[in-house]
Formats: C-alpha cells, structure tokens, sequence
C-alpha cells in the first residue's frame, strides 16, 4: 500500500513544478505587453470584464501593474511569499 505522505510529496512537487513554469511564462508574456506599451507610445488596451470590452487609458498604470505580476511571478520563482497563483 502506498504511503499518503509520500504521494503529498509528490504531489506537491508537481505542483511547484508547473507552478514554476506558469510563472515563467507569465513573466515573458507580461515584459512583452510592457515593452509594446512603452515602444508604442499610442497604443490602445482593451479589456473584457463581466463580458463588457472596456478601454485602459491609463498606460502608465497599467506597466505598473505589469511590473506588480513580473514581481510576484519572480518571488513564486524563488519560493518566497507571494500572491501568483
């Protein structure tokens, strides 16, 4: 019969592990919104919220949101408190 504690273990290494590389990938993909943001200085970013396409007029803010998940994401990475899930 297999151990439950063990199986955890495992279980929770997977979890890191793809955890791990859904940060990584986030990184990537929020530098590259970032670095479109600043490159294209009138750029226009829509969201979808509740169903309801909405335009962000604020580009400065929303780098700085950008750089709040490259920052979570970066703490996930170093297994460090953080809010990336």
């Amino acid at each position: 019969m297999s151990n439950p504690k063990i199986l955890d273990n495992v279980d929770k290494t997977d979890i890191d592990k793809e955890l791990k590389c859904d940060a990584i990938y986030h990184i990537g993909e929020c530098l590259a919104v970032r670095n479109q943001i600043i490159r294209e200085k009138n750029i226009l970013i829509m969201a979808k919220v509740d169903g309801f396409e909405i335009a962000i007029c604020d580009n400065n803010k929303f780098i700085e949101l950008l750089n709040n998940e490259i920052t979570q994401a970066e703490l996930c990475l170093e297994s460090k408190t953080n809010n990336f899930m």
